[in-house]
This record gives structure tokens, sequence and C-alpha cells, in this order.
């Protein structure tokens, strides 16, 4: 069996160059999901899908895709982490995938997610949780686990996922891949589950920055893709919180890319309690109704329990001064730079019997360190690119995370292909599993 190019732009170009036909494209396509979902149970429900006829103006002809259950289909709604969905006949299919099912993309099947995807791992109660293609034994990263497992294991060629508290950027941390959460108000969110829409925001998972971009720029076309002037790169380091073995893989990374360092401590400790006030009281109010009647998961419970707690006029005054927040960092970072390198992981890629609730090696700290780094950019609404730039002494990788300012996914990116081309090579991050 013929292999496939690892992106987009690359599986398009064998098909038009006849080096393979369209329907040997698809069939290998399809075996890659089906031995990845019996490897890593990645895949929730999957949805029926024709052959397709290759389409060259169609930017995502004949490319598998396949997406968090957290989005709504026609006639169907979403199973959220807790099940496999129901139909409902009021649905109507989320504007995103309808928007990629216009560019050609095939939308394979549903993927896990933490219930309610209010989780920092993927792990489930009603679901098998899905198995982390890198080594069984280690934590898959929440709440869009699916679409990371399914991503890193090629199954697919990108997965959208949704991010409130890192839930984009911490899977794809886990499983070795790219994975970019957008400004808050650039994709429309209608036909996606809320958590807490204040934060929420969808993302884009994939094994190169190339495969982001062309995803992106059919569900965002109103960004700027125009060559920029050379980015002026700064990076956050000092003060932070890393265990050794990862800050002596990112450090270089930011210096050899990056030119002045500048402290956020103040900012992102201040931004931090914001987003954490924030989304436990709206994840209070969202599932209101479900916790009265004992239906909500233990995270949500637990965190929307405390939510209710919170008066409303302190969650009105956060969500009053995140614009004058948002301000302050902006003149403060993109005063001097157009990207900024911050932390993104804190420690080395835990066990799943390290962070799992239940488990018997359960560590608080473990778990909290998933999402140290992730939050604050949410409260500021702010664009983030999760990608891995170096292994660690088990050979693991090791993440950092690019900040662009709002709707600066273009030059996020433009970076991102710089570091990805150095670090990765030409055509991005190899799958895990292949025929």
């Amino acid at each position: 069996m013929s292999t496939l190019a690892n992106t987009i732009a690359g599986l398009h170009q064998q098909i038009q160059t006849n080096e393979i036909c369209a329907s040997e494209a698809w069939d290998i396509q399809m075996a890659s999901f089906e031995r990845g979902q019996r490897v890593t149970a990645a895949a929730v429900r999957a949805l029926p899908v024709s052959e397709p006829v290759f389409n060259p103006q169609q930017s995502l002809s004949s490319v598998a895709l396949a997406h968090k259950d957290i989005f709504d289909r026609d006639g169907s709604a979403p199973g959220l982490g807790r099940d496999q969905g129901h139909a409902d006949a009021s649905r109507r299919t989320a504007p995103v995938l309808d928007a990629l099912t216009r560019a050609g993309a095939l939308d394979l099947a549903t993927l896990t997610l933490a219930e309610d995807a209010c989780a920092a791992t993927g792990q489930t109660r009603g679901l098998p949780t899905p198995i982390n293609p890198l080594d069984e034994s280690l934590a898959v990263g929440g709440s869009s686990s699916g679409s990371a497992v399914a991503v890193a294991a090629g199954m697919v060629y990108g997965s959208l996922g949704t991010d409130t508290a890192g839930s984009v950027r911490i899977p794809a941390m886990t499983c070795g891949v790219m994975g970019l959460k957008t400004t808050h108000a650039l994709i429309d969110r209608t036909g996606m589950a809320a958590l807490s829409p204040s934060l929420d925001s969808i993302g884009v998972l994939a094994r190169s920055t190339l495969d982001l971009a062309a995803i992106l720029k059919v569900l965002a076309p109103q960004l700027v893709w125009q060559a920029s002037e050379p980015l002026r790169l700064g990076y956050w380091l000092e003060g932070t919180q890393l265990a050794a073995e990862v800050y002596q893989v990112i450090e270089p990374v930011m210096h050899r890319f990056a030119s002045q360092h500048i402290d956020l401590s103040a900012h992102e400790a201040r931004a931090t309690a914001m987003q954490e006030l924030m989304m436990a009281h709206e994840v209070g109010l969202t599932h209101q109704q479900r916790m009265a009647h004992g239906l909500a998961c233990p995270q949500v419970m637990s965190l929307g329990s405390f939510g209710l707690t919170i008066p409303s006029a302190w969650w009105r005054q956060a969500l009053a001064d995140r614009q004058q927040h948002l301000q302050g960092f902006m003149d403060l970072v993109f005063g001097q730079f157009d990207v900024l390198l911050a932390p993104l992981q804190v420690q080395a890629l835990p066990q799943a019997s390290s962070v799992y609730l239940g488990e018997p090696n359960f560590e608080t700290s473990k778990l909290l360190a998933l999402h140290r780094y992730c939050g604050w950019l949410n409260y500021l609404g702010l664009p983030a690119l999760a990608m891995p730039v170096g292994r660690d002494s088990r050979g693991l990788p090791v993440s950092l995370q690019l900040i662009g300012k709002p709707f600066g996914e273009p030059q996020l990116l433009a970076l991102g292909r710089r570091i990805e081309r150095e670090i990765h090579g030409e055509h991005g991050i190899e799958p895990v599993l292949k025929l």
C-alpha cells in the first residue's frame, strides 16, 4: 500500500500529479483511521461518509478529519463525553462543520472528550478513556483528548477541539502535536456546547503548521495572511515554575528565536485569578440544572458548586475589567513584540496513574501542572499555539506556547513554521502509528 504525504498540501499534490489516485488515498485514510481506533479508542461514533470525488478547487478536498464530540449535527446532539449522543430533530450542523464540508473535508467521526469538556485529562466514566499513542502508560490531556490522540496516531490530518482553560493545548502537549487556541471572538461558536461562554474558543489540532493554517483559513476567512515584516520576538521564562528537564529543553529554543526577555509574572497571576473566578461561576450557571438533579460529572459538580457561591458582582467585575487587563498586556508586550514565546509544559509528561482520578498514585500537583500556564490566555482572549520543540531524557516531547495579538494567528503560525522546519523538518510531525 502506498504512503500518504504527512500534510494536506502534500496529499493534494500526490493526487494531482497522479502519484496516487483519489480512491486509493481515500482507502488509506480509512484504513489508518480504523487501525488507530483499534489501538487508541479515540472515536466515539463513526459517521456516514461516501467515497469522495477529488476537487482541486476545494482546499480540503478528500481530507479526512474528525472532531471533538461537542458540536451539533443535523438531527443529532453531541455526546459531550457522557455517551454517544442522541437524536434531536431541532439540531442543525454547527457552522464550523458546515464550512469544512463545503471546503471538501470528510467528517469521519465524533471524538471522545472529558465529560462536558471540563477536565485537564481525557479520563472518562461512561466511555473508554483514549490511549496515548506515544505510550499507553502516559496520560492524555483534556478536554479535547480524542482530537489530540487521533491526530498524533495518524487517524486524521486535523481535528477541531475547544479551549476554555487549555483544552486544546494540554492534549496537544501530552500527545506531541500542535494545538492552536484561537482568539476568543474569531470563530463562530454556534452549535457548540458551552462550558464557560466568556472563555470558550474553538481550536484546531494538527501535526503541522501548514495544516493548521489550511483548516483555519476555511474557518476564519476574515484573517489577513499577507506576508509581514520580520517578526519581533520576545520570550518569558525567568520567574516561571518549570522542572529542570523542561527548562533545559525550552530555554535554548527561546534564546535561539527570541531577542529579549520580559517578565509577565504579575500579568499572568492576575489574569489566572480572574479566569478561575469566571470559569467557576459560569460552569455553575451553565450546568445549574444538571447539578441540581445530580446529573453533572464530578468535575462540573465540584467546580460549579464552588462557582455558584461566588457573588455575581465579582463575576461581572472580572468581565468588565477584562478589556483593561488586555490593554495593559497589549501595551507592555505587543508594543515591543509581535509574538511571545512562553511556557506551557511545567513538568515531564505524566503517567496516567498520577493524574487520573481514583488511581492509587494520583498526585494533585501533577494534575494542576497540566493547566498551570493555560487559563490566563483564555481570560485575555489571546491566540496561542502549543507545539513540541524537543525531547526530554525519556525521549518524550516537551512543548511551549507561542502567544499572539488578537487575530494574530497568521503571525503565530508563521513563527511556528520557522520553528517547525528547524526542529521537525519540512513536513511537520510524523504520526505515531503508520500502516
